[in-house]
């Protein structure tokens, strides 16, 4: 079955990818005849994410402990934590990231202002205010504590050469939200004050997207892969065969290092690309035996000047 966007056929993944619902194929078609019909910028659809967070390719799934690193002989990611609070994960804390990004950009302000109740911080990241055990706000107030608790370490080593960079995402904060009563009010607002190292990314290196693919993509995975995606076509100039070893280290630490985990990410690798192809079709992207080759692209938002 060709990619769109591509003209190439994909390879047959080693194992069966889940089969989409049909709820949810009707979900991506509609969210791409919207993209057709009008872009990011006429829509008022356009996020931002900073580069750090794209790098740091968040857990997918809970993972036990307060430190969570991938390596692949030449650079190094490490997400470090409270052991007390755990490591983000998930599709909230992304959502949370591109908002955080987002309002560092409009406001041009390190502090910003989350809301009074949980409910209206849950209206700002566009999620459903409901409450109970599988309501978004349930979940929400936990997984902002612990992404706002988040330090990221980024490092390359190559022989005797050694460079880092180290992103704290803030340096204060007040979260007086009750996840038991999601509308009710506290007296002050919630706040956050980001690092200054984190809103200068936001400022300098944040990376544009549409909105409404973020909030139509499910998988974590996918919503990763869609972002790396818009970032690298600012970026390409010549074509490049990423290595699926490079792949499953910047998406797929959840999958053992076994030829059975490799053609498990393999599999749910393919299943998210056809998703995002279907949003993102300009995107020239070919999976090949040793890897996926990129082809220089248009990005999928082009980005606009804010006023600060």
């Amino acid at each position: 079955m060709p990619l769109p966007g591509t003209g190439r056929s994909a390879r047959a993944p080693t194992r069966k990818a889940t089969r989409a619902s049909p709820a949810k194929v009707a979900d991506l078609i509609a969210t791409a005849l919207a993209i057709q019909e009008q872009d990011a910028a006429e829509a008022g659809q356009i996020g931002y994410m900073a580069r750090a967070m794209i790098w740091a390719s968040m857990p997918h799934k809970k993972v036990e402990g307060a430190h969570y690193k991938r390596d692949n002989g030449l650079a190094s990611i490490t997400m470090l934590v409270d052991p007390d609070i755990g490591l983000p994960y998930g599709k909230l804390p992304r959502l949370i990231a591109a908002w955080l990004t987002r309002e560092a950009k409009l406001t041009g302000s390190r502090e910003l202002m989350l809301g009074r109740s949980l409910a209206e911080f849950a209206e700002k990241l566009g999620l459903s205010t409901s409450g109970g055990q599988r309501g978004d706000t349930s979940r929400l107030k936990v997984q902002a504590t612990k992404l706002f608790s988040t330090f990221v370490s980024v490092t390359t080593h190559q022989g005797q050469d050694y460079a880092y960079k180290n992103v704290a995402l803030s340096d204060a904060g007040m979260l007086l939200w009750n996840p038991k009563k999601p509308h009710e009010r506290s007296l002050w607002e919630s706040t956050i004050t980001l690092s200054n190292a984190f809103y200068r990314e936001c400022m300098d290196y944040a990376v544009p997207f549409d909105l409404r693919v973020l909030h139509r993509l499910r998988s974590p995975l996918a919503i990763d892969l869609y972002l790396w995606l818009t970032w690298r076509m600012f970026i390409l100039r010549r074509p490049v065969l990423i290595p699926w070893v490079s792949l499953r280290f910047q998406f797929g630490a959840g999958y053992a290092t076994t030829p059975q985990g490799m053609a498990h990410f393999r599999a749910e690798f393919h299943r998210c690309l056809h998703e995002v192809n279907a949003l993102y079709p300009g995107a020239r992207v070919a999976p090949e035996r040793d890897g996926l080759r990129l082809f220089p692209s248009p990005p999928h938002v082009d980005a606009l000047p804010l006023a600060h």
